[in-house]
């Protein structure tokens, strides 16, 4: 059995033991990886038509990069070299690109392009009654917010990214973004929403950026769940008239939230 297989046998089973009761057929992870993949051909390609490896291909190795929980692009590569094949069988890639492709042709992609596919797998959880345990209070699901770093480097940079001055005086080139997922206390099953990145214009301070990114997480979040009953946990730097004003108006004027 190759590593690949192993380790998709493993979260398998660890996903089957949180599900207490039965669930449809397409809440499997091969449908739902090939729905992805179908969800990945939509993306629109920012490259040229003579093009070797398509889009859909080299997003679904980002995807399966993160599922594997490979720490980097080149232990992602050496994985691709050592087992080509158990990566095309496990997730439906038809040609995975090195870490240096990987990294040229995702870098252009925009993270809204990728919003459809959270939507999609959170439609067939609640469906498939896959989401059950994830209330809390009656019928309200929680959903944690934050913000994180993803990238930091003094001499590598883009157009996305965010600038500050350290104390000996070098530039720091980093990207940041707001996370938002579901959580429950007495699980450690998390399933993620589509993040929101900071970008410049949202501020030179962590409360600014914070505060402004938020707004549009909000915005994309009831327009994607306009009905869905949530309570928003967050850290002390939210706690400001401004952004509670705004998580009352998402929530229908119910002030359900916990700062």
């Amino acid at each position: 059995m190759s590593t690949i297989s192993a380790c998709f046998n493993r979260q398998r089973n660890a996903a089957n033991s949180f599900r207490k009761i039965k669930t449809r057929i397409n809440l499997n992870a091969d449908a739902m990886h090939a729905a992805i993949y179908k969800d990945f051909t939509e993306v629109k390609d920012h490259r040229a038509s003579n093009i070797k490896i398509p889009l859909a291909d080299a997003l679904m190795s980002g995807f399966a990069m993160f599922w594997l929980k490979d720490q980097s692009l080149r232990a992602f590569d050496q994985r691709r070299v050592e087992d080509t094949s158990g990566l095309k069988n496990t997730f439906g890639i038809g040609q995975i690109p090195c870490d240096t492709q990987l990294r040229q042709i995702l870098d252009q992609v925009a993270a809204q392009s990728l919003r459809f596919s959270f939507r999609r797998i959170f439609t067939w959880l609640q469906r498939g009654k896959a989401l059950e345990n994830m209330t809390w209070l009656g019928d309200h699901f929680l959903l944690s917010i934050d913000g994180t770093g993803v990238f930091s480097s003094e001499k590598i940079s883009s157009d996305a990214c965010l600038q500050k001055t350290k104390s000996n005086g070098h530039v720091e080139y980093h990207q940041q973004m707001l996370a938002g997922s579901f959580v429950h206390p007495d699980s450690d099953v998390v399933i993620p929403t589509c993040p929101e990145m900071i970008i410049q214009q949202d501020g030179a301070t962590k409360g600014d950026c914070e505060r402004n990114a938020v707004k549009r997480y909000l915005d994309a979040f009831r327009q994607e769940h306009p009905h869905l009953q949530v309570i928003v946990v967050e850290d002390g730097i939210s706690s400001n008239f401004p952004h509670i004003t705004a998580l009352i108006r998402h929530n229908k004027g119910v002030e359900e939230y916990m700062i």
